[in-house]
């Protein structure tokens, strides 16, 4: 299919906060792992900057993607990271080939 909805985004995080996000961010992952539109969800640190965490998520349509960005698991998650982000996220949609 190629309608899908495939996601890259990095978010610099203050170092002061990086423990306290990477614990929501692995809970959160958790509960996104499990909404039946997600095909792929993988949460990553870059090594050359640790404080930057990287998210590459794959959903079946845009409808799912809609959808899971209003759960409140998703939406508990931007919101604790008001505060502790260096920099605006940095979100890139691909496209299958």
């Amino acid at each position: 299919m190629k309608n899908k909805i495939i996601t890259n985004a990095a978010l610099k995080i203050n170092p002061d906060f990086i423990n306290e996000v990477l614990v929501l961010a692995i809970e959160t992952k958790n509960h996104i792992l499990l909404e039946e539109g997600c095909e792929n969800f993988v949460l990553m640190r870059k090594i050359e900057e640790p404080n930057t965490i990287v998210i590459f998520a794959v959903y079946t349509s845009k409808e799912t993607y809609d959808w899971h960005l209003e759960q409140d698991y998703v939406k508990i998650f931007f919101a604790f990271l008001n505060g502790k982000l260096i920099a605006a996220p940095e979100v890139t949609y691909l496209k299958e080939i």
